[in-house]
């Protein structure tokens, strides 16, 4: 890559990412963008940088424009009863932090007076609590990780890796001084910053919870075990083994993994562990294994996003009950479901695209549990024998199929299999 290639990439690294609190409702969203335009509006000229950047920081929020207009007059008119809400609203301290380094950006990008600025994030960081430490830390690393596009046309390659240098390092020290701060935070704050821990065949056994919420590459297994807890929260994960739960516990949310390499059938193997919970998260089996097998317990899985599975079901399930929601499956070529167990299943509001089976393309059940499929999309599945979507291998009262729709799945005659009951089908021929 040329000089000019570089910069260009670092330009674009640099823009404003989604926001790490874009998933929040709509009122805090609102709240939130009401305290930052006390910063914008509350001065007495709005300069064009500074409007430019906070309508920047909106979009990354996806607040609604409607709700963006009103700011400007909300800002004169309601201060003292607005005020109080974003200190009672924005809580958390990963809130805080995006809110304090949001301050710091307007107050670099638009020129707004040094005092002024000052005096208002002081005030914030009073009422948030926050030590001497904090503040320092997320004005210097805000500083770093926000640069005009004048100033980064003028910067050289080792310009950027010193400020990365500088950014990890001044991480480091906080973290040293007893302070944390989740990894989608620190890349929003710096799009171009990277932080990978590397672990190697952790076997965890003694009861504890441990917690990953960056980058993570594990070589080797993970042996979850004896009432041990494993969280990936906002974790960005690369493996070259797999994960074994044993009387232990899996909590995967708004986290990515991605498998490199895999010799065990599946990715995550789950004995007597009594529940599992995916949300908001994607699994990326990269065609070189399969993603779950469980035997006992509940799984919840929601908003998630199941892809690239192979040799078995995306996931094989034995346990007592799940409920799938509002997830995909994508590419599973030995189907995405197998259902055994002796309890409710649910599924609703998934999508199923390109899976592929003996009977059954997309879900295969060998249960005599009541299961409900419901408002799911079912494209290009395709069974050998039968149930181009969906097999049921017994014919039984409370295997329903509500409200979903089939395009493009083969044996065409036999979408569905087995079902008792099918109200309101809805097929798109081929």
């Amino acid at each position: 890559m040329n000089m000019l290639e570089y910069l260009a990439q670092k330009r674009n690294d640099m823009s404003t990412p989604s926001h790490p609190l874009a998933q929040n409702s709509a009122n805090f969203k609102y709240i939130y963008c009401f305290g930052l335009a006390v910063l914008v509006y509350g001065y007495k000229d709005q300069l064009p940088a500074t409007l430019d950047c906070f309508s920047s920081i909106l979009n990354s929020l996806h607040l609604d424009s409607e709700q963006q207009k009103k700011l400007p007059l909300q800002v004169k008119n309601h201060f003292d009863l607005k005020i109080t809400e974003v200190f009672r609203t924005v809580a958390t301290k990963q809130e805080q932090y995006c809110f304090i380094a949001d301050l710091y950006r307007l107050s670099f990008f638009g020129l707004i007076s040094p005092t002024y600025c000052h005096d208002i994030i002081e005030g914030y960081c009073q009422v948030f609590n926050l030590t001497d430490t904090e503040t320092s830390f997320l004005k210097e690393f805000t500083n770093l990780g926000y640069q005009t596009t004048d100033e980064l046309n003028k910067q050289t390659i080792s310009y950027y890796d010193t400020k990365l240098d500088s950014a990890v390092l001044l991480y480091e020290n906080f973290k040293l001084s007893g302070y944390d701060i989740p990894t989608p935070v620190l890349e929003y704050i710096f799009p171009s910053f990277s932080l990978t821990n590397e672990i190697e065949d952790l076997s965890l056994d003694d009861g504890s919870i441990k917690r990953f919420e960056s980058n993570l590459k594990i070589h080797g297994n993970l042996v979850i075990s004896n009432c041990s807890t494993i969280v990936l929260d906002h974790a960005k994960v690369k493996i070259d083994g797999k994960i074994s739960i044993k009387n232990g516990k899996i909590i995967i949310r708004n986290s990515e993994l991605f498998v490199e390499q895999c010799n065990a059938p599946y990715l995550l193997s789950i004995e007597d562990t009594p529940n599992i919970r995916i949300e908001h998260s994607t699994i990326d089996c990269n065609n070189q294994t399969s993603f779950l097998q469980q035997n006992n317990g509940q799984l919840k899985l929601r908003n998630s996003y199941i892809k690239n599975t192979i040799q078995k079901p995306a996931i094989d399930f034995s346990g007592n009950s799940a409920d799938i929601s509002k997830s995909s499956f994508d590419n599973c070529k030995s189907g995405a479901f197998l259902n055994t167990s002796k309890k409710e299943l649910f599924i609703g509001s998934c999508s199923f695209s390109n899976c592929h089976n003996m009977h059954g393309g997309a879900i295969h059940s060998h249960s005599l549990a009541n299961t409900t499929i419901y408002n799911c999309n079912f494209q290009d599945c395709h069974a050998k024998y039968l149930g181009g979507a969906i097999y049921f291998a017994n014919l039984k009262y409370g295997q329903s199929v509500i409200q979903c729709k089939f395009e493009n799945c083969t044996p065409t005659d036999s979408n569905l299999f087995n079902v008792y009951t099918n109200p309101n089908p809805m097929y798109i021929p081929k």
